[in-house]
């Protein structure tokens, strides 16, 4: 018996002879993101978890980070810093630092800004590697707002600005691009202001009136081969070719959904055989709707379903002055993930009265970062019997939600995963570790690439689908058995 394993021997006996268990460690951290029921619940674990870490700082400090976050992306931005700030000080990892700059930058009031200064100044000095482009921004936009109209220079410059590198990482690109068109415009550079504002105003198809008067203003004195409202006509007319061509081929139209605070939403409908189920898919918010969701359409419909692609709020012709660009919102995902999941259901109610459907039967189908919403929408709507998430992207902070969700609801879930998403892929399978068996299947696709793009591994992957729709649209919702604490 070697020394290690003699000594644990030991120890154990010492512990058994005083009447007492080794104790269990305690849960680590990101095993309270999957336990937990939903945003609220997370956060009152993450705090007794960073209270009863004193002895361990890394792991407190985890707690706090992951805290900041769901307070965040929950709208209370002054818990969020007071957690950031926790973090900072017990591990100082430059993602709390960056997190809280966001927070402030998003409050954006003037000593938001000159908090936000002296967060970066340590970080501007750290090798960041990735990260540097993104501290690169953030001090920038601090020292212009400080009145330091220098700092705006390289940010512009065509050649170094991470802003106009292809390869450069910048986490949410429309954003930074919005913030910088208008100052580009103010200091005369109306060439960088195009560059960094037209992709916008296609992407929300000229319905978002405040990017709309940037890049109006933007276009004076370019050579645009016509006026800005031919161009920007023109310019959507070529999206929608682009995007459009696959699933108008297969006979979508247009449709409009109505939600019941009054918001007009656009979607796409193709029409099933009378009575078929509906499949809701939500359409990515970043770009290329149909043209990453053509294979996973064409096989919905080979399965005799009836399909609407939902273009969420704030997306090409569902962005409105009463919902701008999706893009350039942040601080408030877990309220527009809740109002996406309530907008799933209002397709699902616009496609029964278009294919006159009576009771309609629908399968809820998130793309991405849609897959929380499409969870949340077949839970509390009865009419969904089935959900099916494709490359299912979720926040950490939010995957015992979605899990907590599936196994509430006992609705048949299809999980399409693909070779590239390995990180995701841990995380469904964690997931789906903690449901009952009967209750899912994970398909591992062979096409490389994200979201719906994995249903263009060929046929074969629309037949597994379709033989398991087949089933999950005849059964009753499972009742989800007690789950034990």
């Amino acid at each position: 018996m070697n020394r290690i394993r003699t000594a644990a021997v030991l120890a154990l006996g010492l512990l058994a002879a005083a009447g007492r268990a080794p104790a269990a460690p305690p849960p680590s951290v990101q095993d309270l993101l999957y336990a937990a029921d939903g945003p609220a619940d997370a956060r009152a674990r993450l705090l007794a978890r960073a209270d009863s870490a004193a002895a361990d700082p890394l792991a407190a400090g985890e707690a706090w980070y992951w805290a900041g976050v769901s307070w965040a992306r929950s709208g209370r931005p002054d818990s969020a810093l007071a957690a950031f700030a926790r973090a900072r000080a017990l591990r100082g990892n430059p993602e709390e630092s960056l997190a809280a700059v966001d927070v402030l930058l998003e409050r954006g009031a003037r000593a938001d800004f000159d908090s936000a200064a002296a967060l970066l100044e340590p970080l501007l000095a750290q090798p960041l590697g990735g990260l540097a482009d993104e501290v690169q921004l953030r001090d920038a936009w601090v020292r212009v707002q400080r009145g330091d109209a220098g700092a705006l220079g390289p940010v512009l410059d065509a050649k170094r600005s991470p802003l106009f590198r292809p390869r450069a990482f910048v986490a949410n690109r429309p954003l930074w691009g919005a913030r910088f068109a208008p100052l580009a415009l103010a200091v005369g550079d109306g060439e960088a202001a195009w560059r960094l504002v037209s992709p916008l105003a296609v992407a929300t198809r000229g319905g978002d009136p405040a990017i709309e008067r940037i890049a109006r203003a933007a276009s004076s004195g370019r050579s645009l081969g016509t006026d800005y409202d031919g161009w920007i006509r023109s310019a959507c007319v070529r999206a929608d070719t682009a995007e459009l061509a696959a699933i108008r081929g297969l006979g979508a139209r247009p449709l409009v959904v109505r939600a019941e605070d009054g918001a007009s939403l656009h979607a796409w409908f193709l029409p099933g055989p009378r009575g078929a189920a509906i499949a809701v898919v939500t359409a990515p918010a970043d770009g290329g709707a149909a043209a990453e969701c053509d294979s996973l359409v064409a096989h919905l419909c080979r399965a005799k379903l009836a399909v609407v692609l939902l273009e969420p709020r704030g997306v090409r012709r569902s962005a409105s002055a009463g919902e701008p660009a999706a893009a350039l919102r942040a601080g408030r995902e877990e309220a527009e993930q809740r109002r996406l999941a309530r907008d799933l259901g209002h397709a699902l109610t616009a496609a029964a009265l278009a294919s006159r459907a009576g009771a309609a039967r629908g399968v809820a189908v998130g793309v991405g970062p849609g897959a929380l919403p499409a969870v949340l929408a077949a839970a509390a709507d009865a009419r969904f019997r089935a959900v099916l998430l494709a490359g299912p992207e979720i926040a950490p902070v939010d995957r015992g939600w979605l899990r907590a969700s599936l196994a509430a609801s006992g609705l048949p879930a299809y999980f399409e995963t693909g070779p590239e998403n390995v990180f995701e892929n841990l995380a469904v399978d964690r997931i789906v570790g903690e449901l009952p068996p009967g209750q899912f299947r994970v398909a591992d696709s062979r096409s490389r690439g994200h979201g719906a793009t994995l249903f263009r591994a060929g046929p074969a992957e629309g037949a597994r689908l379709a033989a398991w729709l087949s089933g999950a649209l005849t059964r009753p919702r499972a009742t989800p058995p007690a789950r034990r604490r």
